[in-house]
């Protein structure tokens, strides 16, 4: 198993991990240390194959100045020195993608399943089959990620998906029997993911304190304090979607993700007489000012209020960060659901800053890989699988 024999291996890995190249010279700088400290370690790194020589072209110097020395060799990672895997299971698709070490997608696969047949056997099976057939016969994937859409412990046992109707599934386990070659195996909560990597990736947007919230059939939180996500006793803190609201609901209590996640809006618009199939169609019959559609957003704003206020009362986030597939209905009604929710803090309680973040398909496997990176390129872990022991990559054409 290939290691890093110092932290200054891992720390020039991770100021270049942001794909920019760099001359030793300048990483001696960002890192605050003297070049000879970079020297050897970056030597060992390029004879490992985990850094090339960047492309040698620059800017040339400007007519009647004159550039003084020799212009110092720029680093770079090399993308394809191995590669991770993300899957996202969610409500009615299965999303994988395979990643190179820059977190680019090689390849993407976006698979559809009836909600009614993605028992846990035929989802894990579907899973083995397109990673398996994804990565075929190749020897350097580093990691694979799993998102799910539900509460997840520790241990990677998925202790409930309401979405999916999962109970007590060990996906851990049933994955490390079917990817024993792959070291980095990690499974963990949609949102939980989403927000470790958004703040692993951008920490200043994020404040001192700050809760993110992945809005999708399901509604999942993370909760940030100083850039770290808090997992809790469990790993189960942040469950934003299981929280209990009797908004639009005359019958009882229930859980915010059955008021306001997608499918649970399109079915209380549904039966208040509206027609929209899809979030677009809502959107549009809102816009038209459909009644049905008036009175179903407006039950939605004040579900997603009250969830956020209890938030803000336990937590004091400075920053609230949304992102998923419904960020586009709070971006529509953000100036109702913030009004609503300003309203209900308690007296001297701050409102936090609301930021609403655009995703695509694409996000939470890439989520994925930005995790596995960190950990395949962290000083405490170790950074290879079995077969990067080779000290130079054959790039993939």
């Amino acid at each position: 198993m290939l290691s890093f024999r110092s932290e200054t291996e891992a720390t020039v890995l991770q100021v270049l991990s942001d794909g920019a190249p760099r001359s030793r010279a300048e990483l001696s700088r960002e890192m605050g240390v003297t070049r000879s400290t970079v020297g050897a370690p970056t030597a060992r790194l390029l004879d490992l194959g985990i850094l090339r020589f960047a492309d040698p072209a620059e800017p040339q110097p400007a007519e009647g100045t004159r550039r003084f020395g020799r212009p110092g060799e720029r680093l770079e990672l090399t993308p394809y020195f191995c590669f991770f895997v993300g899957v996202e299971i969610t409500f009615g698709t299965i999303r994988v993608a395979l990643m190179n070490l820059l977190g680019e997608v090689v390849e993407f696969r976006d698979l559809r399943m009836s909600p009614t047949e993605q028992t846990p056997e035929a989802v894990m099976a579907t899973v083995e089959r397109e990673v398996t057939d994804l990565i075929g016969r190749r020897s350097d994937v580093a990691g694979l990620a799993v998102s799910v859409p539900g509460v997840v412990t520790d241990e990677g046992m998925v202790l409930r998906a309401p979405t999916l109707r999962w109970r007590d599934v060990p996906l851990t386990t049933h994955l490390q029997a079917t990817f024993s070659d792959i070291d980095l195996l990690q499974v963990c909560n949609d949102a939980s993911l989403y927000a470790a990597a958004f703040s692993s990736r951008f920490p200043d947007r994020l404040g001192k304190n700050a809760i993110v919230a992945w809005l999708d059939t399901g509604i999942g939180g993370g909760l940030v304090t100083n850039g770290m996500v808090v997992s809790g006793n469990s790993g189960l803190a942040g469950e934003i979607g299981h929280m209990l609201s009797s908004v639009g609901n005359k019958t009882g209590i229930q859980r915010l993700e059955d008021i306001a996640g997608s499918w649970a809006l399109l079915s209380r618009n549904a039966e208040l007489g509206g027609k929209a199939r899809t979030i677009s169609d809502l959107l549009d019959e809102h816009r038209a000012g459909h009644p049905a559609t008036i009175e179903a957003f407006a039950d939605w704003s004040q579900a997603i209020a009250e969830a956020l206020t209890n938030m803000a009362g336990l937590t004091d986030p400075g920053v609230m960060l949304f992102s998923g597939p419904m960020a586009a209905v709070l971006q529509y009604m953000e100036a109702e659901t913030f009004e609503a929710y300003s309203s209900m803090l308690q007296y001297g309680t701050p409102p936090a800053q609301w930021r609403i973040q655009p995703s695509d398909e694409k996000t939470l496997v890439k989520s994925g890989a930005v995790l596995l990176r960190q950990a395949f390129l962290s000083y405490r872990e170790a950074i290879g699988t079995r077969t990067l022991r080779s000290s130079k990559r054959t790039e993939m054409t």
